[in-house]
């Protein structure tokens, strides 16, 4: 469905750029050519219909080739944040049974150590160079240069595992099958007018639901160019380069290549409306959006004071793609609004019972749509909480006013979002408590500015045991990604509770 989708696009306009990166520019027909060789590559590797695939890399051409060649043999691509540590990519492999990596040879080193924890050998398969005990992204996609058929029939199964977190206090998988991303590729277009004369700049990650759907099958799917930041080296390695940093190229890609679509995040407008430069061109821009998290006055004046570029929020989720999206008129009355839902989806606001409340009323958000999930993987208890009453309970509260925008106030769950990135307190937690002088451990968000929140720890020590800020900063960057570790730490003799032994995380932010 996705592979017929792509290639309609490719046939009407061979030579339109799909995606630029650097100095790379990669016509559709080019991108249709590396998609065919890759993933007859994968074939050969024994990558077949329902096998999962791990992608770990940043953003590149390779990621949009690698996605596409796993639809096209019907296989399964699970996006994973490229900063895991290899703690974390160990469970997601298990859990996943993932038949082969796709990643960078920085992130190659990386996996070396996971090889050893788990029970069979995975194929690493690296894009920019080829290293011990791994193949090379070039050779595969030279594999088999007169193509074997691949059946055009429609294939609607599962395409896309990502992994949505929650008060449960593990990761859940999330399936969406290639009808899923379809509707929601298309629902999209239908409600931004997507065409192949815009340009989106994808500064959010891939591996991300927002980046991936209105970043990457946003503009390659609808035949539009998709720009990305090309990746920063120091001395032949790839290293992380902080936004700030980052902004000057952002500008002028925006000016030279005449982007027309920005979708970003709180933190990354707020890091652009607080540069220095003057005089920046913005003037190609007709939509700018933001989702991941709440969009404060304070952003949203800065970026329009000093750019005249309105900041538009889009509400989404993990298990449903994009979901609603403000296109008022009047954004400067309404920017606290996610707007109306995108073509062909439905949102209601309900009650504790599953009864619709009036306009205004505040209840619990609840989605319908063909974008959505069916289901948790293997959490039939979750599964009955979360997927009930014709739809999905989103655990975000809100209310919809007369002229149907909805408004979200706040939410049930406890995830903690840092800069656009979440992070499971139940998670930091467990890596905590594996540390042999912490007794307790209770992780909670507390305010961090513009940027959302920061992480902070409340340890009991172990009786007796003498530990230190530092010890437990460096125990949890063994473990975790950088945006996980607490950023405070605090030293308790006890953490509060309530008389039934409920944690009062609330004392605690």
């Amino acid at each position: 469905m996705l592979d017929k989708r792509l290639r309609a696009v490719a046939a009407a306009d061979p030579a339109q750029e799909a995606i630029v990166c650097g100095q790379q520019r990669i016509s559709y027909q080019q991108l249709v050519e590396r998609i065919d060789c890759l993933s007859e590559g994968l074939k050969c590797l024994g990558v077949s219909t329902g096998d999962c695939v791990v992608l770990l890399m940043p953003n590149c051409p390779e990621f949009v080739i690698s996605f596409f060649a796993l639809a096209r043999i019907k296989a399964i691509a699970l996006p994973l944040n490229h900063l895991f540590q290899p703690e974390e990519i160990i469970y997601y492999l298990r859990d996943s049974q993932a038949k082969a990596i796709i990643c960078d040879a920085a992130r190659a080193e990386i996996c070396q150590p996971v090889w050893k924890e788990l029970e069979r050998e995975i194929p690493l398969i690296i894009t920019d160079q080829k290293t011990p005990e791994s193949l090379p992204f070039a050779d595969l996609c030279l594999t088999n240069p007169e193509l074997a058929s691949t059946s055009d029939a429609e294939f609607t199964g599962d395409v896309l595992y990502q992994y949505s977190s929650g008060s449960t206090g593990r990761p859940k998988r999330v399936a969406r099958t290639q009808n899923n991303l379809y509707c929601e590729l298309t629902s999209f277009a239908q409600t931004t007018k997507v065409t192949s004369h815009d340009k989106i700049l994808c500064v959010v990650p891939l591996y991300h639901a927002h980046g991936l759907g209105n970043g990457m099958l946003a503009a390659i799917c609808n035949g539009a160019t998709l720009v990305l930041l090309e990746q920063a080296y120091r001395d032949g390695i790839p290293v992380e380069v902080p936004l700030v940093f980052k902004s000057p190229q952002i500008f002028s890609l925006i000016k030279s290549e005449q982007i027309t679509i920005f979708p970003a995040v709180p933190y990354i407008f707020n890091t652009l409306a607080e540069t220095p430069f003057k005089n920046v061109d913005l003037s190609s821009l007709r939509l700018c959006f933001s989702a991941g998290n709440f969009l404060s006055q304070e952003i949203f004046e800065k970026f329009l004071t000093k750019f005249g570029v309105p900041i538009r929020q889009l509400y989404g989720c993990t298990e449903a793609g994009a979901i609603a999206i403000n296109l008022d008129d009047d954004i400067a009355g309404t920017y606290n609004s996610v707007g109306q839902p995108l073509a062909g989806i439905v949102v209601k606001v309900i009650d504790e019972s599953g009864k619709e409340l009036r306009s205004r009323e505040v209840g619990e958000l609840l989605i319908v749509a063909d974008t959505l999930t069916k289901e948790y993987y293997n959490l039939p208890q979750l599964n009955q909480q979360a997927f009930k009453y014709g739809g999905f309970l989103t655990g975000d509260l809100g209310y919809i006013d007369e002229r149907g925008r909805i408004f979200v106030t706040g939410r049930k769950k406890i995830l903690i979002d840092t800069g656009g990135r979440k992070v499971d307190p139940i998670e930091v937690e467990d890596i905590l408590l594996a540390h042999s002088k912490v007794k307790e451990a209770v992780v909670v968000g507390v305010k961090g500015g513009t940027a959302g929140e920061m992480v902070k720890a409340v340890v009991v020590r172990q009786t007796n045991q003498d530990c230190q800020e530092q010890e437990i900063f460096n125990h949890c960057k063994d473990y975790l990604a950088a945006f996980k570790v607490p950023k405070i730490i605090e030293f308790r003799e006890e953490i509060p509770k309530s008389p039934l032994g409920k944690i009062l995380r609330k004392e605690l932010v």
